[in-house]
């Protein structure tokens, strides 16, 4: 069947189609996603993905989300994901998004079309598990596809321990093996893949690995997939380590950790969440734009179910595509992320810049940074975006560690003085401990009086959430400084305030590292927008 659907969800016979099988893929192509996947289809990978959903009788079980039956756009993404042949595949998607129903399609559609081709799949929870989800999710199916198994193209083992299925026309193996690495390693592999990823634990992941990468060194175009949904930690995490594998093709949907986390207190606006009270968010928002089973295989108060109940950080590990920040060495910043320029100061201080003080919290360290609106030192940018149609090019803001020194003696009188060279520019500082201190006690005191401009308790995390969203999106300069880089390196997401809400802190197996660069940066860049430009620049850095 050729005829190209228009609204209706396909059939399996409709998706020999490319044309039908791109359009239903292409119901997901508004959804925000975290990773960059290269898709390919051809007509064999789609005639075996749809020979495993025959097998797995997809064409007769209903979806929860939509009513329909077949294969979701979201197992059509996961399909074109291994069609494209990279070794390493990384698959983080939400709960009941049915990423694992996707890739079992694919193992038997190869096997039943494949000669010799043999398979090794495992769960990362129990041997147990993975001998209930092989009987359950897809014994169960072959067995009423296939009643009498004399005449079935499939021998089902169900042995405990010995689970596999052996495909008599092709002579090819589907075996399921216990979450180590004992099974892998007596033979070789066209194609493994470890489910629930996330749940492995150290020791786990790395004996897989270990096991299963040789195995497969002799195989032509032998795939390795981690797939799962995300966990409390991610330092050494295998599902963690495979996203942000740079030889990887990932799959990963996800609501951006640089969220304002106020934006998800609350289902709806006015709705107040069961558990806190707090109203303001826009999670049922956000989910809709980045859950890929939403409205085919889950229905949304489904998912609405699971957040009036849970922890938001659950939550967000569950069905945002997030993971938790536990383990002492979980940094923040992704290295990539951050990326000093190795262009000088500028020679003067710009027209409208905004300058924010943070002093450690045990008084060790104190910092003073700025920020201000980035002006391109060469014209190929913007003349690269005239070509492009585009008449303005993206703003920029620049950041910078001002001052930084050991302790506090002398601070306030450098702070003062750097002030004075520039009249009219406003301090803002965190109206906490020895900041507080220092600035109320002794700059406050100097005449003439600086412009001041505490914190406020929103402040903080606001301004946290704004320097990653700067990192992330490309609109940060930052220029480079030891204390600054050191502190980017290290920082972690610290709870703080209400709902869920963090900012950034110190390690927590180096409870006292200095992280007041990067939060004085936070704030500046937070003030920046609001800063009136002054007169004229007449101060170098």
């Amino acid at each position: 069947m050729t005829t190209l659907i228009t609204g209706a969800p396909p059939l399996l016979a409709d998706l020999w189609s490319e044309a039908n099988w791109l359009e239903w893929r292409s119901r997901l192509d508004g959804l925000h996603l975290i990773s960059n996947p290269q898709l390919v289809t051809t007509e064999q990978t789609r005639g075996e993905f749809i020979e495993g959903a025959r097998l797995l009788r997809l064409d007769h079980r209903e979806r929860a989300g939509d009513g329909g039956k077949g294969p979701s756009p979201m197992q059509l993404m996961v399909a074109d994901l291994l069609a494209a042949g990279v070794f390493m595949n990384a698959i983080d998607e939400s709960r009941r998004s049915t990423k694992t129903t996707a890739v079992q399609a694919i193992m038997l559609g190869r096997c039943y079309h494949r000669e010799d081709y043999q398979v090794g799949w495992t769960m990362f929870t129990t041997g147990a598990k993975a001998g209930e989800r092989f009987r359950k999710d897809i014994v169960a199916h072959l067995r009423r596809l296939y009643p009498d198994e004399r005449v079935s193209p499939i021998k089902i083992n169900v042995g405990k321990g010995t689970e596999h299925l052996e495909f008599r026309d092709t002579g090819s193996f589907l075996n399921v093996y216990t979450p180590n690495g004992e099974g892998f390693r007596s033979g070789g592999f066209d194609f493994a893949f470890g489910d629930e990823g996330a749940e492995a634990d150290l020791d786990q992941g790395q004996d897989v690995e270990r096991a299963v990468i040789p195995t497969m060194d002799t195989k032509v175009g032998a795939q390795f997939v981690i797939a799962g949904t995300g966990a409390k930690w991610r330092t050494g995490n295998l599902l963690w380590r495979a996203l942000h594998d740079p030889d990887a093709n990932v799959l990963w949907h996800g609501i951006p950790e640089s969220t304002d986390r106020e934006q998800l207190a609350s289902w709806e606006p006015e709705l107040p969440h069961p558990l806190t009270g707090a109203t303001g968010g826009r999670m049922r928002e956000w989910i809709e734009r980045t859950h890929p089973g939403v409205s085919f295989t889950t229905p949304i108060g489904a998912v609405k179910r699971s957040f009036d109940k849970v922890s938001l950080d659950d939550f967000l590990i569950e069905y945002g595509g997030q993971f938790g920040f536990e383990g002492a060495a979980d940094a923040m910043i992704p290295p990539a992320l951050w990326k000093p320029t190795t262009e000088p100061f500028p020679a003067e201080l710009p027209a409208r810049c905004s300058v924010a003080l943070k002093v450690h919290h045990l008084g060790h360290a104190a910092s003073l940074a700025i920020a201000w609106e980035y002006e391109e030192l060469n014209d190929l940018v913007g003349e690269a975006f005239e070509l492009e149609g585009v008449r303005e090019k993206p703003k920029r803001r620049a950041l910078a560690l001002w001052h930084w020194q050991q302790g506090t003696h002398g601070l306030a009188r450098e702070v003062i003085e750097r002030l004075r060279r520039r009249p009219g520019l406003t301090l803002g500082y965190d109206k906490r401990g020895y900041t507080e201190d220092i600035v109320e006690k002794e700059i406050a005191l100097a005449q003439p009086t600086p412009i001041l401009r505490p914190s406020i308790t929103n402040d903080i995390p606001r301004s946290a959430v704004a320097l990653m969203k700067g990192l992330e999106n490309g609109s940060l300069v930052i220029f480079g400084h030891d204390q600054l880089n050191a502190a980017a390196s290290r920082a972690t997401r610290q709870a703080f305030g209400n709902y869920g809400t963090w900012r950034f802190g110190a390690p927590k197996d180096d409870p006292d590292f200095d992280v007041t660069p990067l939060e004085a940066a936070a704030l500046a860049l937070h003030w920046l927008e609001d800063t009136t430009p002054i007169a004229s620049a007449d101060d170098s850095f």
